[in-house]
């Protein structure tokens, strides 16, 4: 099966993703049911010339390795945040944030942001990358994922909302700066082993507050977008209702398609 460069643009469409927007893009192209070999290289050529140079791209670019792990801004490592796209998107000259855990690289008008008064150590809330991204009128793409899979900025939400059952912790990282390996305190928030999360849930929750989430059918899942500030606020909301909102209970709400 293959793709057409029209039913990807109308799928974006679908989304309310314009050629001058900026976004925080997460990724599942299996969920296109596309086995070409070259289909993420085509994919991204498509999302560049329609998003870029007016518009903005930012994907994940995440560091969730040991102690003994060596942040080099030049290079990223596979985990779940860097999937096939996010490798294709690196071999362009895009820009890259020195944040040790939660960093992310970029392409277009916007780009820059994610170089201006970095502080490494920091991860989530003010003055993150999230908090940054927010300020600047980003939206979010879920693209063939769901919640569960990429949804990281729930985790700033937590953090911002100071949820009980995380505590702030101190991780020694390492980090590769003019050829010298350097050792930097980051703060973070830890994540308790025995609970379980349901992040879909949340983001149903989120639709019921009042956040208006788009969605798009793909012929192995759905693609989702709202507003980082619509995430925001009507997370600031959810969180306020319930501090345990992200907690698996069994309970959730039907997601409307807007």
């Amino acid at each position: 099966m293959d793709i057409s460069k029209k039913t990807i643009i109308k799928h974006l469409k679908q989304l309310k993703i314009n050629s001058n927007d900026h976004i925080l893009f997460y990724s599942k192209l299996s969920s296109f049911g596309v086995i070409k070999k070259n289909f993420a290289k085509c994919f991204l050529s498509i999302l560049i010339k329609y998003i870029t140079p007016r518009g903005t791209i930012i994907m994940p670019s995440y560091t969730f390795e040991d102690k003994n792990f060596v942040f080099d801004i030049k290079e990223i490592k596979s985990n779940y945040s860097t999937g096939i796209l996010v490798k294709e998107f690196f071999k362009k000259r895009v820009v890259r944030s020195k944040r040790l855990i939660h960093s992310h690289i970029g392409l277009g008008k916007k780009s820059g942001i994610l170089k201006k008064k970095i502080d490494p150590t920091i991860s989530l809330g003010a003055n993150s990358d999230f908090d940054i991204l927010t300020k600047n009128n980003f939206k979010c793409i879920f693209l063939g994922c769901n919640p569960d899979e990429a949804g990281t900025f729930l985790i700033h939400l937590e953090y911002l909302n100071k949820v009980p059952y995380r505590k702030k912790i101190i991780i020694s990282k390492k980090i590769l700066e003019k050829n010298i390996v350097k050792i930097v305190k980051v703060n973070y928030f830890d994540r308790p082993k025995n609970l379980k999360y349901d992040f879909n849930a949340a983001f149903k929750k989120l639709n019921k507050f009042g956040a208006k989430i788009y969605r798009a059918e793909l012929r192995f899942g759905s693609s989702f977008s709202l507003t980082l500030k619509d995430f925001l606020k009507y997370g600031n909301i959810m969180f306020k209702k319930n501090k345990y909102a992200l907690i698996k209970n069994g309970n959730g709400y039907k997601l409307a398609i807007i």
